[in-house]
This record gives structure tokens, sequence and C-alpha cells, in this order.
């Protein structure tokens, strides 16, 4: 761990962990080395796309509870209240936090999701 931080050069680090050779967890660190959350996940790909490009405008959080809170603390992205994400620009990337998901959401359609299978903040 004392390398990746090295490494990372005193910000932020996420570490993916792996399950049956996939990956099935992320854990959040911050820039001093304290695992702040973790997540344990299977994925989801949307087969509709085959290609997305990310817009250059920032990411926007929604939902409720511990996870969005964790992600916005992290990541800095701002929070949209559900009721205004129609008002986003149309080539907004959203990420959507729910109780038992994650979904990445990019000009309207879904790109891939996290089903949770667990969360955990330290």
């Amino acid at each position: 761990m004392q390398e990746l931080l090295e490494f990372e050069e005193g910000g932020s680090l996420i570490v993916i962990g792996e399950y049956h050779g996939n990956p099935g967890e992320l854990s959040f660190y911050d820039e001093a080395g304290k695992l702040l959350f973790s997540l344990r996940f299977t994925d989801w790909y949307s087969k509709e796309l085959d290609s997305y490009w990310f817009s250059d405008i920032e990411p926007r959080l929604t939902g409720q509870g511990d996870i969005v809170d964790s992600f916005e603390s992290f990541f800095h992205f701002l929070r949209v209240e559900s009721d205004k994400i129609d008002r986003l620009s149309p080539s907004s990337t959203l990420i959507v936090i729910g109780e038992k998901d994650i979904e990445f959401m990019g000009s309207g359609k879904s790109l891939f999701k996290f089903n949770l299978r667990g969360f955990k903040k330290y």
C-alpha cells in the first residue's frame, strides 16, 4: 500500500479488487492512505452501445443515502435532485446511486451499472 501511495503523489486513490477474475470491489482511500469506504459489486454493460465518448461536462450525482454522500465527498461532483435531472444538458453524464445499484448514464442512455453486493464506510 505504501508504494501505491507514493506512486499517486499525495492524492486520493481507488483500488480495484477482483472476484473470480473480474472487477468486483472498489476501495476508496484518502491522500494519507486511510480507507474511507468500499463497494462490492457485479457489473452490467449496455448491449445497446458499442462505444461512448464522455463529454467534457463534469458528471453529476443523484440519489440519497450513505453511498451518494460518500461519492460526493470523494469526487466533489455536484449533486442534482431527481426532480431537476431534466434540466441537465442532453450530453451530461449522470451517476444514479440507489440502494441496490449505481447506474452510469450518458446522453440519457444507460452505459453500465454496478449491482451492489455490499457497501462499508470506515
